[in-house]
């Protein structure tokens, strides 16, 4: 092994993806590190072949953990090394986590690194991963509020996995329809999709998406009004996000259980968890995400307690955070719960307001929308 540097990185970089699949994500890192830095010491095309997959997977291994914006610096470095080492494979994993990046941070141009990202894979000859780039286009699809579009390449992505035999991808591919179906409020058919799925994520241990199934888990049993089980899925989604090192998952997480706070009545508590979040919004890109769901939560909260002023100031930034990352889905809630506070001032709210909620709840088919809590009269 010594004296055959490539075998032992190529050892080293098994091992990572051992580590990753299982969700340590630390540990997989380092590996990669070494088997990247053994191959960065060697000369010849091989050697830079395989330094360039190992650099694409050290920016994937930042990307599971939420580290979107080191993550994308990784990947765009990697990018050039793999276009130079002419290999398929890591071009189509650097421009995957770049495309993916774009698309959780809001920015232009996700949708077209992903297709960069699958004509890789394609020229690559890898099925599993075209499969799963699939899904990662409807989930920028579904970011962009193309929620339709979005579902069509998740259904692409479920029937293309399971010709493969990606039974993860495949379910996957469910748990991304789920998230929409929760988003419309179609509560009950996301339940059973996400119970489905659930089996699957616990007896893998992949845990982060066991994570993502229980967050979404707590989000219908909040939309069902199941207040106790929802900070309890909640929470332990928070702890397998943890397991795995995913601390850039945890906002949006703490974001719902504050709404959840706020349907308890225990207003303090949701404005005391919010704040401190919003505190961090400029250093931290998970808590960046969910700016429009916090500031809409301190509003209503701020309502509940009868400070209308405040409370406005909250929803208009609010508003404005969500058309800032473009996400329709928020902007049109937050524009529900201006309407509410205007016409609870005895003001009839601009037509033009009215209009553009109604319409954008109309694209994406939302069928049923959380109320907006009034304080009591």
């Amino acid at each position: 092994m010594a004296s055959d540097p490539l075998a032992k990185a190529d050892l080293l970089l098994k091992l990572s993806h051992v580590e990753g699949k299982l969700g340590k994500y630390g540990q997989a890192k380092r590996w990669a590190e070494r088997g990247r830095t053994t191959l960065k010491e060697l000369e010849g095309p091989e050697a830079a072949r395989q330094a360039a997959r190992a650099g694409a997977w050290y920016a994937m291994l930042l990307q599971w953990e939420g580290r979107k914006s080191e993550a994308i610096d990784w990947a765009e470095r990697t990018a050039a090394e793999a276009e130079a080492a002419d290999d398929p494979q890591a071009i189509g994993d650097a421009y995957f986590v770049m495309g993916l990046g774009y698309g959780e941070l809001g920015k232009e141009g996700g949708i077209q690194l992903l297709q960069r990202s699958l004509e890789a894979y394609q020229r690559a000859g890898n099925p599993v991963r075209q499969a799963a780039l699939l899904s990662d286009l409807g989930a920028v699809c579904a970011w962009e509020g193309r929620w339709e579009e979005a579902l069509s390449y998740y259904e692409r992505a479920r029937q293309e996995s399971l010709k493969v035999g990606g039974t993860v991808n495949a379910a996957l591919a469910r748990l991304n329809m789920a998230e929409i179906l929760t988003d419309r409020g179609e509560w009950t058919e996301a339940e059973a999709v996400l119970l489905d799925t659930l089996s699957l994520w616990k007896a893998s241990q992949f845990r982060f998406f066991l994570a993502a199934c229980l967050s979404l888990l707590g989000r219908v049993s909040l939309g069902l009004g199941r207040l106790d089980e929802a900070v309890g899925r909640l929470e332990e989604a928070k702890t397998n996000f943890l397991h795995v090192g995913a601390e850039e998952e945890i906002p949006p997480i703490d974001a719902r259980i504050a709404e959840c706070r706020l349907a308890m009545g225990s207003l303090d508590a949701a404005i005391e968890l919010v704040s401190g979040m919003l505190g961090r919004a400029n250093s931290s890109s998970g808590v960046a995400k969910v700016v429009p769901l916090l500031e809409r939560t301190r509003g209503h909260a701020l309502l509940q307690q009868g400070d209308r002023a405040r409370a406005r100031n909250a929803l208009q930034a609010s508003l404005a955070a969500a058309k800032e990352r473009r996400n329709l889905f928020e902007a049109a809630l937050t524009m529900l719960s201006l309407i509410e506070l205007d016409r609870l001032e005895g003001v009839e709210p601009p037509i033009e307001l009215v209009n553009e909620s109604r319409t954008l709840l109309a694209s994406l088919k939302v069928r049923t929308v959380p109320p907006v809590p009034l304080p009591p009269r």
